[in-house]
This record gives structure tokens, sequence and C-alpha cells, in this order.
């Protein structure tokens, strides 16, 4: 059943810098960046993870902002925890945002080991529904290291994109695109005048399309069910999939407590219920918020719960935000 907890206030969790010194913290961020990249290229991966883990710690106990904003958003989704588990979680998830950060500048180089540490389940999933020659729809979400899809994308020889957000730091948003850039993943602009022409080229020519569904964007979205609680999600994966009659699956990685990680993938059925329902397109963004929740549910700890993903409300709400691109009700 829906729930409609107050709406959070995003804007206390907003810090404008004065805009004169915006080349200078840019500055200071890229070459913290460089020095983290520096490190990553020599350290082994538990040390990596070691380090990560450190970097989060700081980071909950440093920055109000994200700590408050953790354990508001744990609150609306799981008020049935005791305020001691959800610190625990709170404090979890960014120590996993940290080790992701970390493995994530060191992909170049962890790629050419990664039997040991990282394993798929359900990859044959994947392979038949690409062997089907309509592309792939890829929805994950920002659990554990969702960065990890290149390396499983290289051992199947499955050629794919992926949409991701510019930074706004021009020399930290090229420093990561060139981390991100592998022989079977390309990169694509969100909200670029070029993104909707290179989506639909990928699927056509038969590629996977990997996006991330788990935000609240300033994208045509539509409300659906999010921990019970109405949620402004992408309708770009779903809109595809029953636009081009592609398949649609889900993966999301889960860090182990040894360190190695887990890639699963799994399918999200496109039964004829979604096809006749009213809205299809609302219906099919369900089911794959609903695969995202359970494996939040699984492992919360590993999810991102300081990025802000209530951000709007239905417009027929009291006080609802439907922002830019409003998204639809159902």
């Amino acid at each position: 059943m829906t729930r409609t907890p107050p709406l959070p206030d995003y804007k206390a969790f907003s810090i404008h810098h004065p805009a004169s010194l915006k080349p200078l913290r840019q500055g200071a961020v890229y070459v913290v960046v460089r020095g983290l990249v520096f490190l990553a290229g020599r350290l082994s991966l538990r040390a990596l993870q070691r380090l990560g883990r450190v970097l989060g710690r700081l980071v909950y106990r440093f920055s109000a902002r994200y700590r408050r904003l953790a354990h508001l958003q744990l609150a609306m989704a799981l008020p049935e925890l005791s305020e001691a588990e959800r610190t625990r979680i709170a404090r979890q998830c960014m120590e996993h945002q940290g080790m992701t950060l970390l493995e994530t500048i060191a992909l170049p180089r962890l790629r050419r080991r990664p039997t040991p540490w990282l394993r798929l389940e359900n990859e044959e999933l994947l392979v038949a529904a690409h062997a089907r020659g309509r592309g792939v729809v890829l929805v994950t979400a920002h659990a554990a290291n969702w960065e990890l899809l290149p390396i499983a994308l290289e051992r199947l020889r499955i050629r794919a994109m992926a949409v991701a957000s510019t930074l706004t730091n021009p020399r930290l948003n090229r420093l990561i695109g060139e981390i991100r850039r592998f022989e079977y993943m390309d990169v694509a602009e969100r909200g670029s005048e070029t993104s909707p022409r290179q989506l639909l080229g990928c699927l056509k020519r038969g590629d996977a399309l990997v996006l991330v569904n788990d935000v609240d964007i300033e994208a045509q979205g539509v409300f659906v069910d999010f921990f019970g609680i109405p949620a402004n999600t992408p309708r770009a994966p779903a809109s595809l999939a029953l636009k081009l009659d592609t398949p649609l699956l889900t993966y999301f990685d889960t860090r182990l407590p040894d360190g190695s990680h887990v890639l699963r993938f799994q399918e999200v059925p496109i039964t004829e219920a979604i096809r006749t329902a009213a809205d299809p397109v609302r219906s099919l963004t369900q089911a794959v918020s609903d695969q995202v929740e359970a494996h939040i549910r699984a492992h919360p700890e590993q999810w991102m719960w300081n990025h802000r993903r209530w951000k709007r409300r239905p417009p027929d709400e009291a006080g609802g935000v439907p922002g830019p691109g409003a998204a639809k009700t159902g």
C-alpha cells in the first residue's frame, strides 16, 4: 500500500558556494581525485577497500549533510527498523561508497585479473537475451559497485553503452569518463542533444543499453511505489523495451564480507498483463522498481541512502513537486 510520509525538505541539504570560489574548489577536488588515482594504481584490492572504508567513515562523521539525509530517508523507507539499526546501515552505506569509489578508479588495472574477486550469476540470461538480436535494456541501481559491469561484458563479449550524468567539474568529468570507457563499454551523456539517437542506435545495433533507475532525475518519469512511497522514476527503460520489443534485465552487484563481488542478472518479464495495462510503461517500470527494492532490502547497507530519492511528489498531492519533465501518475 502506498504511503505518503511528509516530503523531506531537501533544500536543507543543499550547499551554496560562492561562484568566485568555484575554480578553486573544482581544482582542489581534481587534485584529490588524481591523488586517489595514483594510490589506486598501486594498492591491492584489499588495501583499496580498507582505505575506502576509512574514507566512508570520515564522510559519515564529518559530513552532517550526508549523514542526516541518509538517516531521514532510512526512517522514511524502513520505519520498522530501530534507530540503532538505521544508524548502522547509514554508516556502512558510506563505507561501501568509499570502497566503490576506489575500486572504480582502479578498474583499468583490476580488470586484468577479475576472476578471483568477481563472480557472475545468471549470466546465461544476458547471453540468451543478447542472442535474440534486438538489443538488451540493462537496468541497475546505486548498490555496491554498479560500475563493475564492463568487466562482465568483456568476459561475455557483449558490447554496451551506459548513460551517465555529466559532472559540473570539466577536468574531473574527463578523467572519470576515461576510467569508465572500456573496449566493450561506451558512455553517452545524459540529457545531451545526441543521446536519444545514441540510445536508439545502441539497441538497433543489438547492443546492451545500461541505465540506472533508482534516481529522481530531471527527465521524463513516472511515479511508482518504491518502499511504499511514490517515487519519480525514469520511464526510458520500460518505454524503450516496449517500443522496440527489447528484452529487459536488471543486474545488481553485491559486495561479500571477504571483499569479493557477485554480479547477478535477472530478467524482468514483459507479461501480457503489462502490455495490456492502462499504462504499460508505468506497469513495467513498477516491475523493475520492485526488483530494485527487493535487492536493496536484502542488502540495505550497500545502497546509496544519501542521494535525494524522493525529490518530487505526484502533482495531484498537496504540496506536490512535479519538477521538470513532470512525471506521469499512471
